[in-house]
């Protein structure tokens, strides 16, 4: 197969990779890295000089690898990738944990179950808008 791209759409791609690389194996180890993934970053890397890419990917040891340049522009994406998540994560556990205590106990029906849940995180969501994360506490 083959795929023209120009310099530019190039650049995207290797920024979109490292991105993916970051979701895919941040909490694992080197060897437990998807091998098929790797072994497809290593193709796209490999024409890093053709597309004058040299800021974003480097060779050490043999293997190519985003340059802190790269690591650090597009950390700051994920970063604010997980600010943007972060309240929407907080409030589904928080709306999570407090109805299964409510189903525990009884005081919701099957029937009624998902429209709980809904109004639940739309509390936590309004808690925090209103409050902000320093709202919370931790027991």
């Amino acid at each position: 197969m083959k795929i023209d791209v120009t310099k530019n759409e190039y650049r995207e791609i290797l920024r979109a990779l490292y991105l993916s690389d970051m979701v895919r194996h941040s909490m694992k180890e080197a060897g437990e890295h998807s091998q098929s993934f790797v072994e497809a970053e290593q193709k796209l890397y490999a024409y890093y000089k053709d597309f004058e890419s040299e800021d974003l990917i480097e060779e050490h040891n043999a293997v190519l690898v985003p340059t802190l340049t790269m690591e650090s522009e597009e950390s700051v994406h994920l970063r604010k990738y997980e600010n943007d998540i972060l309240e929407d994560q907080i409030a589904a556990v928080l709306a999570r944990n407090e109805w299964e205590e409510e189903l525990k106990k009884g005081s919701i029906t099957e029937e009624s179950a998902i429209e709980a849940l809904i109004q639940l995180e739309e509390k936590y969501h309004q808690q925090l808008a209103a409050k902000g994360l320093s709202s919370l506490t931790v027991k």
